[in-house]
């Protein structure tokens, strides 16, 4: 058996060197009055090796049968990683929107038939861990990605172009070739090669069981030493002396010497059975004890070795001797943090920028079409782990937390984005100070008795992006207030143009439906009273708001709203978001369902007036493996009787 020392300077050189390229595949001079894209030193890359396979430079069967399959530390350590970054459930995000039902989603929840989506990220993760290369080929019908395949990568070869990078890939199965050269789908190349970083090769990946090959050597001795020496007797070798006079045994009391010795005093099951010499016999030891050795300590020390190398601590294994951590949940958060994320991460990145081009023009829930970017790149797309499932960082989590819920110079959606969360769509900003913040003098004009920047230019900003400046009231202008309570406190005055902001903004909404509409007054004599006869009027526009939502005139949405009532009230419960724009409604005890889905935009020929003007249609199905019915028009109006 060959050691993975000796693999390593098993280079495989290439034999053929292709002599007629030196003079076919020059590298042309840019011409005149043009610009060419690309790095100088590709073509230097692949001069020797244009269009032909480049094979890795290792023996890929040696890492993985001694690294791997025979050693226990280095399987445990890469089943580890590969089971916990495969658990972790990748996100697609459409920017900062969060995207539940798209067939990207569904594609990575069944790559294809065979195997679901943790078996396909765990033997990514596996490869990419004991191999330094992973490969996945996209299996595409009709320009549509339908299937991803793990690719072993002992199997397969880079092809490099004339710039040096991978032009192609060549898979190779007991003598038959395939070559993947063209896309499968828009934009989208038949095979993602994702390597880890190797600084003396350009084509592949350096694999962690490369840089821990010695203390897997030295691991794999130990244990076949332990092994043969149980199997000896679970004592050193030694020799039997013959004292005799001549010093020389007959050819028949060698024999008989010999056999006794290998049926009844070797392998462990005779160990501890003491030995019965004859006279002139004496057994002499010849190599040295274990303790001699510090044999446990030795192999203790290389498997702390090959777990550091790979990146798991060492006490996750049960290694003894190691006390990095101080407590076993610091090292699981060092396993996640340093070894398992930035793996997820980084296959995370890899499948969003591969794939996306192939989606970038489909529907998203919302029903709005997205646009592709520049050479049909969709960047907006893209996959991110959701890092809220791992229990591991659930400390790390509700520290964050403790931490946003004591800060006061934040609103609550500043605190949400912190926490990894979307502001709220409606909810308005808060009016952020400090009681000791100064603010600008009297008779500065409409700046009198607001909130200063200190210095720091501009006037602070909002989650939402809008500019809110917290005011006072002075005894200029909008004076008579403070000047009617001196008493108020900066707190009240804060509070009370908070109060003001809110009631003016709901009776804006109001009378965007109503222009008429007025509320009722209020009586005060304190600032608290104000403050009160502000709530009181945002309370009345927001009453009244849900009134003319009442209201089929004033809201277009009246006639789906009162459908998904009723279908609530008859035990209906919401099922989701359609692939349409629209929602699925389901009744749990029959399994009737009822599909809302909102009417394209433009025209059909056979569209009638009423049927066109009503946005919403839906579709009844009677029980779960039953056709729907047809679309039935939702008005939203009621009928003149």
């Amino acid at each position: 058996m060959s050691l993975i020392s000796e693999a390593l300077t098993r280079w495989l050189p290439v034999q053929r060197r292709a002599r007629d390229l030196r003079s076919t595949h020059r590298v042309p001079a840019s011409l005149p009055g043009t610009t060419t894209k690309g790095t100088a030193t590709g073509p230097l890359i692949a001069y020797q090796n244009v269009g032909e396979p480049v094979w890795a430079p290792r023996d890929y069967a040696a890492f993985a049968r001694e690294g791997f399959m025979q050693n226990a530390i280095v399987y445990r350590s890469v089943r580890m990683i590969a089971e916990a970054a495969a658990t972790i459930p990748l996100l697609l995000y459409e920017g900062a929107n969060e995207i539940e039902d798209h067939p990207l989603i569904d594609l990575l929840r069944r790559p294809s038939l065979d195997h679901t989506g943790t078996d396909f990220l765990e033997a990514w993760y596996g490869f990419l861990l004991v191999a330094g290369n992973a490969y996945v080929e996209a299996v595409a019908l009709d320009g549509e990605i339908r299937e991803l395949h793990i690719l072993r990568p002992d199997r397969m070869k880079v092809i490099p172009g004339l710039d040096g990078w991978p032009e192609g890939y060549e898979y190779t199965v007991a003598g038959r070739s395939v070559r993947f050269i063209d896309d499968v789908a828009t934009n989208v190349r038949p095979i993602l090669h994702v390597r880890l970083f190797h600084p003396a090769n350009d084509h592949y990946g350096m694999s962690p069981i490369e840089a821990a090959a010695t203390a897997i050597d030295i691991h794999n001795t130990a244990s076949s030493w332990n092994k043969a020496l149980l199997d000896n007797s679970a004592r050193p070798s030694g020799a039997l002396v013959y004292a005799a006079a001549n010093g020389q045994m007959t050819d028949e009391q060698f024999t008989r010497l010999k056999s006794e010795l290998e049926t009844n005093f070797q392998g462990a099951r005779a160990a501890g059975r003491p030995l019965l010499l004859e006279g002139g016999l004496d057994w002499k030891p010849l190599s040295l004890s274990p303790k001699d050795m510090d044999f446990i300590e030795a192999k203790n020390a290389a498997a702390r070795e090959i777990a550091l190398a790979i990146g798991v601590p060492p006490m996750l294994l049960g290694i003894p001797g190691d006390n990095t951590y101080s407590n076993y949940q610091e090292a699981q958060r060092a396993f996640w943090r340093q070894t398992v994320l930035p793996l997820v991460n980084r296959t995370a990145r890899a499948l969003s920028s591969w794939l996306a081009p192939a989606f970038a023009t489909s529907n998203a829930p919302s029903g709005r079409l997205r646009v592709a970017e520049s050479l049909g790149v969709n960047e907006r797309l893209e996959l991110k782990p959701d890092l809220d499932q791992i229990e591991a960082l659930a400390p790390e989590r509700d520290a964050l937390w403790k931490r946003l819920e004591g800060v006061s110079f934040l609103t609550d959606d500043e605190k949400r984005v912190a926490a990894g969360y979307a502001a709220r769509p409606d909810s308005s900003p808060s009016l952020k100070y400090r009681e000791d913040q100064p603010r600008v003098p009297a008779g500065n004009g409409r700046e009198s008795g607001r909130w200063s920047d200190e210095g720091g230019g501009g006037a602070v900003s909002t989650s939402d992006g809008h500019v809110r400046i917290a005011q006072i009231r002075n005894d200029r202008g909008r004076s008579s207030l403070l000047a009617r309570f001196p008493e108020a406190t900066p707190a009240q005055q804060t509070r009370l143009d908070q109060s003001e902001l809110l009631a003016q903004r709901a009776i804006q909404r109001v009378r965007k439906l109503e222009p008429n509409w007025r509320p009722q007054d209020q009586a005060y004599e304190t600032i608290e009273g104000q403050i009160s006869a502000n709530e009181a009027m945002a309370r009345q526009a927001e009453s009244r708001l849900r009134e003319l939502s009442l209201i089929p005139d004033t809201n277009p949405n009246w006639g789906v709203n009162r459908l998904r009532k009723e279908l609530c009230d008859s035990g209906y419960r919401l099922l989701g978001e359609t692939d349409a724009p629209g929602l699925e409604y389901i009744n749990p005890n029959t399994l009737e369902s009822v599909r809302i889905m909102e009417r394209p935009g433009r025209r059909f020929r056979t569209d009638g007036d009423q049927k066109h003007e009503n946005a919403y249609y839906y579709r009844y199905r009677p029980g779960r493996g039953k056709g729907e019915g047809m679309h039935i028009t939702i008005p939203h109006k009621p009928q003149k009787e």
